[in-house]
């Protein structure tokens, strides 16, 4: 790493949350700030060197070469964009935030958080429509990321996504989103419904903890629902950005407060009552129930 790449990922700023959480529409307005270069989940990047473990990997996973790996990947990412700030958005980032600071230690994270209900709906719908088949944007970034050693890893999960779902329980299970330890498990064992329901929790959970206990000047929490220009002012704030117009009027194109609420409300009773088994106490902790 050179001292260049070093000044390239000064204060890289985090967007974290877990899936469908708003995560996307956040980073995506943030991205039209002139400082900043938009690296969206850059999944086989994180994974360098600990491909065979689940999302959930540990600071002690962060050894040197890893952390050098992952560095010098992300500046070379900010450098081909020709900006000169980091700005990163991957939701497995919220299971595994003593592993990233580890290799950011100056990062500031905006942790945004969706109801629960709303979320999980959302992420059931994701896994249905992308958990299989190929998509070419996504394949074509992965195949950007991937080095030799981590191919074979990845050739066998690309044969669980196009493979007939009748070959899972030779193959392993087709998985979207964040993977929690031990999912093959839990996909075998579990309703999809619920397996969604873990994802949720587990990568809200994880990130509050570990972020609460970050100085405030490093970790912000903001709701989806309460989302504003003044909430939106707070976040370029903590971030020391200076103030764009451009990001304030992709905002107010983009945000439309009820959407937040729009699964809940569409949703069948028996599954809200579902859902509520297995993330209420998350809910009640976060002040929603």
């Amino acid at each position: 790493m050179s001292a260049d790449d070093d000044q390239l990922l000064r204060r890289p700023i985090l967007v974290i949350g877990s899936p469908r959480s708003g995560t996307t529409l956040l980073a995506e307005v943030l991205q039209h700030h002139p400082d900043l270069a938009y690296v969206e989940e850059p999944r086989l990047t994180w994974r360098l060197g600990n491909d065979r473990k689940s999302d959930m990997l540990r600071p002690s996973d962060a050894r040197p070469p890893v952390r050098a790996g992952i560095r010098k990947a992300f500046a070379e990412m900010v450098r081909a964009a020709g900006r000169t700030r980091l700005l990163e958005k991957t939701p497995s980032n919220s299971l595994r935030l003593g592993f990233v600071d580890r290799i950011f230690p100056d990062a500031r994270y905006v942790h945004i958080i969706r109801n629960g209900l709303d979320s999980v709906l959302s992420i059931r719908r994701y896994w249905l429509d992308h958990a299989g088949g190929l998509r070419t944007t996504k394949l074509s970034q992965r195949a950007k990321e991937i080095n030799w050693r981590q191919a074979p890893h990845y050739a066998a999960e690309l044969a669980r996504r196009i493979a007939p779902a009748s070959l899972a329980p030779v193959l392993g299970y087709r998985v979207w989103g964040p993977r929690l330890p031990g999912m093959n498990g839990l996909l075998r064992d579990l309703d999809l419904l619920e397996v969604c329901c873990l994802q949720w929790r587990m990568c809200v959970e994880a990130a509050a903890h570990a972020g609460r206990q970050l100085p405030a000047s490093r970790y912000l929490e903001i709701r989806l629902e309460d989302m504003s220009p003044g909430h939106l002012q707070k976040i370029m704030s903590f971030c020391e950005l200076p103030d764009d117009s451009t990001v304030m009027a992709e905002f107010n194109q983009r945000f439309d407060p009820k959407l937040a609420g729009a699964r809940k409300a569409e949703a069948d009773p028996a599954q809200l009552d579902q859902i509520m088994q297995w993330i209420e106490p998350t809910m009640r902790w976060l002040g929603y129930v």
